[in-house]
């Protein structure tokens, strides 16, 4: 397996990154390994968070972690689907090496045996996974791998489809209500000489959409919510067809003809992410309660983003910005207080996530991985960092549900670069960032962008030989 000059760098910093984090941190802490409580949702934008500057959805929560942790701008997910993002998250490994591209395949046991969770385990970690898993079917032949309770210390995981309205014993429960109680008995059960990583998966935004906690209010009821820029006719209808006629084009027309409904999707997705933030902030009481929080790392995310209207479209899938945009912090409480409150704008990846908790534990990251560890940008280091990466979706339906598109690209701090394999004749997008933020205008085929055009091209087809 050949290695790239990246993936090179990349263990040399890993193995640096520990140290570097180390001489940052309070020295009563330095013998202690630190807890690790991650937490993500399924579905959330970048942009939905205040603290990305969103002034119309309330998330004190994630907006009080940010500001005492380091908020990374610019955090993307290398496939933009549940099942696959989630094995990436898992493994530290691109789509094209851990092979999850669809919802029936889990991880093998060996495979499994190489990710964040089994790793820290196995180097004496507590582990605890609640929430939706999501990778592979739990067909009974491979109901072990697809959910692994055995592979965790303490496990409440379930399958891609799950109802928020749960009934037990006779008793409607609203699942994220179970999750958070699940999460303070961990917490509270915790032996006081041993580290924990507690993974908390949140449903929130994604649905189904029919029920809500009854015990929290609606805070987006008579909410206007400002669509994107982009949700308009006439930028749907710039859309190549096959994007208008596949799964991403569906409620365009109805939302142009009927705002109202707009507003109903985009309150529904409001009010999902206020639950979540609420879930973050009893998670995080509790931590406190426990009296865990000074020596536990925090991590908020979400598996991808969500199309939101722009464009006209809706889902994810796409590489576009909504699509592939994810909020991320990381709350180191041993940093010093200089160090908080910061937002690094380096491009940080979902296959980032598991070499960073390896990391944070001091366990060695393994070869297999390909993502880096981000723990030299939290201690504000001046380390080399990518300067681009790969983005790979191939996931499609079957009918009559409409196609989802399948596509690849190169993603640089200024270009974006997409392919779509199988249209005919072959479909380019070239999106200049820094001038065209939105990705309206595309430059595929500009004779003055030419030369770009090829170089990520050439680029896209080193990363999908050289990533497997």
């Amino acid at each position: 397996m050949q290695m790239t000059v990246e993936a090179f760098i990349g263990r040399i910093v890993a193995m640096a990154g520990f140290l570097a984090l180390a001489t940052a941190i309070a020295p009563a802490a330095e013998s202690q390994r630190p807890n690790i409580l991650f937490i993500f949702t399924d579905d959330q934008p970048r942009i939905c968070m205040g603290a990305m500057g969103n002034r119309h959805i309330q998330t004190p929560n994630m907006d009080r972690l940010a500001a005492d942790g380091v908020l990374f701008t610019n955090a993307f997910v290398t496939t933009a689907i549940c099942c696959s993002n989630r094995a990436c998250i898992l493994t530290g490994q691109h789509m094209r090496r851990h092979t999850i591209r669809d919802f029936q395949t889990p991880l093998s046991a060996k495979a499994f045996a190489q990710t964040y969770p089994a790793l820290l385990r196995k180097a004496g970690y507590r582990t605890g996974y609640l929430g939706k898993f999501a990778v592979g079917w739990p067909k009974p032949e491979a109901r072990h791998l697809s959910l692994p309770a055995e592979g965790f210390d303490f496990w409440f995981g379930f399958p891609q489809m799950i109802n928020f309205r749960q009934e037990v014993d006779g008793e409607v429960r609203y699942l994220t209500t179970m999750m958070e109680e699940k999460a303070v008995e961990f917490l509270r059960t915790n032996p006081p000489d041993r580290p924990f990583c507690l993974t908390v998966a949140l449903k929130e935004p994604h649905g189904p959409w029919n029920y809500y906690d009854p015990q929290v209010p609606d805070p987006y009821q008579d909410a206007h919510i400002p669509p994107p820029p982009t949700c308009t006719p006439e930028h749907y209808e710039a859309q190549p067809e096959f994007i208008r006629s596949s799964l991403n084009g569906g409620s365009g027309p109805r939302w142009f003809k009927d705002p109202e409904a707009y507003q109903e999707h985009t309150r529904t997705f409001y009010r999902l992410i206020a639950r979540a933030d609420l879930a973050l902030g009893r998670i995080m009481a509790a931590l406190k309660d426990a009296g865990l929080e000074g020596n536990t790392v925090v991590i908020y995310s979400s598996d991808h983003g969500s199309m939101l209207g722009a464009h006209g479209l809706v889902g994810k899938w796409l590489m576009y910005e909504e699509s592939i945009r994810v909020p991320l912090i990381i709350r180191d409480p041993r940093l010093p207080v200089k160090l908080r409150g910061r937002h690094c704008d380096k491009m940080a990846l979902s296959i980032d996530l598991a070499p960073t908790m390896l990391a944070l534990a001091g366990v060695p990251i393994p070869r297999s991985m390909q993502g880096r560890d981000l723990t030299p940008l939290l201690g504000d280091r001046q380390v080399s960092w990518r300067e681009d990466w790969y983005y790979e979706h191939v996931y499609n339906t079957k009918p009559p549900r409409r196609p989802i598109v399948k596509c690849e690209g190169v993603r640089t701090d200024r270009w974006k670069y997409t392919y779509y394999p199988g249209i005919k004749p072959p479909f380019e997008q070239l999106f200049d960032l820094k001038n065209d933020p939105h990705e309206v205008r595309n430059l595929a085929g500009d004779p003055d962008h030419a030369e770009t055009l090829a170089r990520l091209r050439d680029r896209c087809n080193v990363y999908r030989q050289e990533l497997e």
